[in-house]
């Protein structure tokens, strides 16, 4: 026990001398410090609350306004909803009250047979929904033209075996072939279903859809799609001059151009084809107006009513031959509906053995009128030549004219009375307007001036037409050239938009101008103006800008508010009755 003892007191030492080194502060000074650093806390908390609803009061405060007003709307709107939603459903229930009365007034006055039809309308109703689920759920749809599709490649298949056959035996008949199946079709139809294309060809707008505004809208389209590509190739190539250290070479660069020579490809197969089809179109019209000018055969040209001949006992042989209206309408709509969406191949695929051949309408009457109008406007330049040969020694007349005006122009622009610009314009109208020189013959010959208006208006436009489309057809490797071939062929299509608008204006004031006085060499005149490059490019823009404008903002609209308000107003002299009292007290004195 005293050994436990003494080892008590041992660990006592110990302890005591550990709690001296630790040096522990007595309880009254832990105490005070105590006290002191919660006083502190307390103060600190007390300051950081103050300080912070000092900062955050005036958000709180909007926050309450906000709300508050946020409530009051929530209560308006809560109240008018339920008000108004309490009246729409009292007059909601009185609708379907009186409804419901009318409708069992309306059902009792029937007759047992409208009650029976009425009855038969719901079952069939009923029927065609039951029968909607069931195909759906059958997928009876599908499954036909599944059908369909297959039927349709083992027809095709036999009808591209047949082409070849026929084809190996004759390449006319194989490129024949959907033609005359077109034909033979729209033959058919007109035998069981007469009343269907008469009605089509002379009640509808059909006719003029395809074979003018069609084309129409198409050469807008073309027109914009072109200018955007230049107008994009233009801002790419001038980046591309800024950036000279950048290499052409590069991937970007080199995927760029191949993008760029890709849309300008499209872009001239669809600028060929337009203009393709407005040749054809110029020459044919032109063929009409031309043989209805002519002394004998015009009367067959000429276009007549369906019962003008009705009364008459006596005809002529000649008078036997005029078309009536119907029957031209007839013929024009299958026409130009061949004309224009005719494919070269019903298939829409190009036989081996015909490649090389166009097959498409028009390509086919496209080369026949290209080759005529040619040897035409050779023949007749020609014949002017030969004319102005006798006293101008060897050149064109073209090649004289420019030698003529080349040295007045040249004196003009050393004495600064015209510009080296203005020189070179005179100089390109000349030389843009020779091939009318064979139509001004017709201006001092009497009676043939309408021939020249002819010439003017759409031979020389489809001849210089011809030409542009001759140029893009040729192919070039260089980027730039068939741009400038396309810019240069885009002219006509402008041409083609100026024509038809002011071929609309001429035809609509045609009986008044009939009476006008050589309104017919005015007209030349004007066709003529309308063929120089600048005018017609000029004019497409002042319409393409109309076109772009607000309605309100154009200069069409303007003009005619301008005329309007020109005009003398019945709401003027009821504002200002004395004034005519005055004007009528005035006019009685003088008498």
């Amino acid at each position: 026990m005293r050994l436990i003892a003494s080892r008590i007191e041992v660990l006592l030492d110990h302890a005591n001398d550990l709690l001296e080194k630790l040096d522990l502060p007595p309880w009254q000074e832990y105490k005070e410090a105590a006290s002191a650093a919660f006083h502190d806390v307390r103060v600190a908390t007390v300051s950081s609350c103050k300080f912070g609803h000092l900062t955050f009061r005036p958000v709180f405060i909007l926050l309450g306004i906000i709300l508050h007003c946020l409530a009051v709307v929530l209560q308006i709107i809560l109240e008018n909803s339920i008000y108004h939603g309490w009246r729409a459903l009292k007059e909601f229930y009185f609708q379907m009250q009186m409804a419901t009365i009318w409708f069992i007034r309306y059902q009792k006055s029937l007759s047992p047979s409208a009650i029976y039809a009425e009855v038969a309308v719901l079952a069939a109703v009923t029927t065609l929904w039951l029968l909607r689920r069931h195909v759906k759920k059958h997928r009876y749809y599908e499954r036909t033209m599944a059908w369909y599709q297959v039927r349709k490649q083992k027809v095709l298949k036999r009808y591209n075996h047949f082409v070849d056959q026929v084809g190996k035996t004759s390449t006319f008949l194989a490129l024949l072939l959907p033609h005359l199946l077109y034909f033979t079709f729209a033959a058919i139809i007109k035998r069981l279903l007469p009343w269907l294309v008469t009605y089509l060809a002379t009640k509808t707008p059909l006719n003029a859809c395809i074979q003018y505004f069609h084309p129409l809208y198409c050469t807008f389209l073309i027109i914009g799609k072109s200018t955007q590509h230049l107008r994009t190739y233009k801002v790419v190539e001038a980046d591309g001059n800024d950036k000279k250290t950048v290499s052409k070479t590069t991937p970007s660069n080199v995927k760029r151009q191949q993008k760029q020579k890709a849309e300008l490809e499209e872009i001239r197969k669809e600028v060929v084809d337009i203009l393709k089809y407005w040749v054809v179109y110029a020459i044919i019209i032109a063929t009409v107006r031309t043989g209805k000018l002519l002394p004998f055969v015009g009367h067959m040209f000429t276009v007549v009513g369906d019962n003008v001949t009705k009364g008459k006992r006596r005809q002529g042989m000649l008078s036997k031959l005029r078309f009536s209206s119907k029957f031209v309408e007839e013929i024009s709509l299958v026409f130009f509906t061949w004309l224009r969406f005719m494919p070269s191949s019903v298939t829409g695929q190009e036989k081996s053995s015909l490649k090389g051949k166009g097959n498409s309408p028009i390509e086919i009457i496209y080369k026949k009128f290209s080759s005529f109008v040619k040897s035409a406007m050779s023949s007749s330049a020609s014949l002017t030549n030969k004319a102005a040969g006798s006293h101008l020694g060897s050149g064109s007349m073209l090649s004289w004219c420019v030698g003529k005006l080349d040295f007045p122009l040249s004196i003009l622009v050393l004495g600064r009375a015209i510009s080296q610009e203005t020189k070179q314009k005179v100089i390109t109208t000349v030389t843009e307007l020779s091939d009318l020189i064979p139509a001004a013959i017709t201006l001092f010959v009497p009676g043939c001036s309408s021939y020249g208006v002819i010439y003017v208006s759409l031979v020389a436009p489809a001849f210089l037409s011809i030409k542009s489309c001759d140029e893009i057809n040729k192919k070039s490797s260089n980027f730039d050239t068939m741009e400038s071939k396309v810019n240069d062929a885009s002219r006509f299509l402008r041409f083609w938009m100026i024509h038809a608008l002011v071929t609309w204006v001429l035809d609509s004031f045609a009986p008044i101008l009939a009476w006008v006085p050589f309104s017919t060499h005015v007209i030349w005149l004007l066709w003529a103006f309308l063929q120089l490059e600048t005018t017609t490019r000029r004019i497409y823009g002042w319409f393409e800008s109309e076109v772009e404008k607000p309605l309100d903002q154009t200069q069409t609209m303007q003009s005619v508010k301008r005329v309007i308000a020109a005009l003398p107003s019945s709401v003027d002299s009821q504002k200002d009755p004395s004034r005519n009292e005055g004007q009528v007290e005035k006019s009685k004195k003088e008498d």
